[in-house]
C-alpha cells in the first residue's frame, strides 16, 4: 500500500514538473528581474510560473501581459518580445521602452 501511494505521488510530481514551461532566457519564474537595454533604458519583468503571463514594470507604469499566439506577451498597451533581434524588447503605446535588453547581473 505504501509503495503504491509513493508511486502515485512520484508520478504526480513528475507530471507537474513536466507541464511547467521553463522561463525564457533572461527571465525568472515567480521573481522580478531587471533588464538593462542597449539604448540606456531598463525595466523589470516577472515571468509567471505557469508561463501564461509576464508582469512588467516600466517608466509608463506596470501591467500583466498575456501570452499571444506568436509567442510575444501583450496587454494594456505593452508588447514584450522575448525573441527580438539582439535580445528582449518592450514597447508601450508604440514607443520603445527598451531594445536588445538583457538581464542585469
Amino acid at each position: 500500500m505504501k509503495f503504491a501511494f509513493a508511486s502515485v505521488l512520484t508520478a504526480a510530481l513528475l507530471a507537474a514538473c513536466a507541464s511547467t514551461p521553463s522561463a525564457p532566457e533572461g527571465l525568472v519564474a515567480g521573481r522580478f528581474v531587471t533588464l538593462n537595454c542597449a539604448d540606456g533604458k531598463s525595466f523589470q519583468a516577472r515571468y509567471a510560473e505557469d508561463g501564461k503571463t509576464v508582469r512588467v514594470r516600466a517608466h509608463p507604469g506596470s501591467a500583466e501581459l498575456d501570452r499571444q499566439a506568436d509567442g510575444r506577451f501583450a496587454g494594456e498597451g505593452y508588447v514584450l518580445n522575448l525573441k527580438g533581434e539582439g535580445g528582449i524588447s518592450l514597447e508601450h503605446a508604440g514607443k520603445s521602452q527598451g531594445k536588445a535588453c538583457k538581464r542585469a547581473i
